[in-house]
């Protein structure tokens, strides 16, 4: 970690920044000239995505697909890169190209993109995450700045059950919290699945229910009762995780796994109906779903601060749920499952890949109203 370290906390001078991100080749957003303060940021395994208000109503969204793909300067050309409108990073002597463009390149030379996180948390194992990263999270939040120090509340993870090697909570909050700092902002952590609870129920009279936010590294969980988070734990069996044991089970690469279970993949199919990619990618969704109830049972069970003792509704986000089925799955396998707690109903959050952000934001606001 002590590579890390020394690029996360080493000072960075105006020009190195300047050279690490080319500002011509990011398509800029016009900065707000109304809305409401602070700033909401996702910083999720799959995907980063900020939220500010840009009217004292109206919420909107950058969206940035959270990878890079690595090539040698002697191939970049920076008149080309600007006139495709490529968002990249030039460091360590190599230019790394990020968001979507990124997947498309490695897809196109049959090569595989990197990732500034794994499992929820930063790359340890990549020497390059903290600085890339840093500038994608610049791309996301400097469009809805609207003075110094600003409040930015960003997501982090709920501590893993049953731990895990390099899975450190406190560092990669303390990590993100030096990013954003340094970006001219007030960082303060919020976690994943309660930000999911709090968008969701912005305008209920009461701010209770048990939020899963099903990312890419990880499940996280959130009980909440009238505004305060009675636990919280993450899982680390989730999207990575379906389509690594899904291609696998067939043989099949994992790039094509995931373009299978982004855009065909029906999960009320029939199993042996479909193709073996398919059928793989039903199994695998339908273990984590099972997985995820069982431990959440387990939880409650050995939880001293946890006793529901009337009916919660149970709120479902994140990216892993949008393939089609996956909430009547969910249901089915939740109603299979002796529960130690009664739900009223199972809440889909409107738009699955902002809604952490969008709770973010919504909390930054009310911190920057005191």
């Amino acid at each position: 970690m002590n590579d890390l370290d020394d690029i996360m906390f080493a000072p960075t001078s105006k020009q190195e920044v300047e050279r690490m991100v080319e500002k011509k080749s990011v398509k800029k957003t016009p900065a707000p000239k109304k809305g409401k303060m602070g700033v909401g940021l996702d910083v999720g395994t799959g995907w980063l995505c900020s939220a500010g208000y840009t009217t004292p109503t109206k919420i909107e969204t950058i969206p940035l697909r959270d990878c890079f793909y690595s090539i040698d300067q002697e191939m970049f050309s920076k008149s080309m890169f600007n006139m495709g409108n490529l968002k990249y990073v030039e460091h360590g002597g190599m230019v790394h190209i990020v968001g979507e463009d990124a997947l498309t390149l490695a897809k196109i030379q049959n090569g595989s993109s990197q990732r500034p996180l794994a499992k929820g948390v930063i790359n340890p194992s990549e020497r390059s995450a903290a600085p890339i990263l840093r500038e994608m999270i610049r791309s996301c939040v400097d469009p809805y700045k609207k003075k110094d120090n600003e409040k930015c509340v960003f997501s982090i993870p709920a501590p893993l059950i049953g731990g895990g090697d390099g899975f450190n909570v406190e560092y990669h909050s303390l990590s993100l919290s030096s990013l954003i700092n340094s970006l001219g902002f007030d960082p303060v952590p919020l976690n994943e699945a309660y930000a999911v609870i709090i968008q969701s129920l912005e305008k209920a009279d009461d701010v209770t229910g048990l939020g899963f936010s099903f990312g890419a590294g990880l499940v996280n969980v959130s009980f909440v009762y009238k505004g305060m988070s009675l636990f919280e734990f993450s899982i680390n069996k989730s999207g990575d995780f379906i389509d690594q044991q899904s291609a696998a089970a067939c043989g099949t690469a994992e790039s094509i796994i995931n373009h299978i279970k982004e855009k065909d993949l029906d999960l009320n199919k029939l199993e042996y109906e479909v193709s073996p990619e398919e059928r793989a990618l039903i199994f695998t969704h339908r273990h984590v779903i099972k997985n995820t109830i069982q431990t959440v049972v387990k939880t409650f069970a050995s939880s001293e601060n946890a006793n529901i003792i009337e009916p919660i509704p149970i709120i479902i986000s994140g990216g892993t749920t949008l393939p089609k089925g996956f909430l009547d799955m969910f249901e089915s396998e939740l109603q299979a499952t002796t529960l130690p707690f009664e739900y009223t109903k199972i809440i889909p959050v409107k738009d699955r890949l902002t809604s952490v952000a969008k709770g973010c934001l919504i909390y930054a606001n009310s911190l920057e109203k005191g």
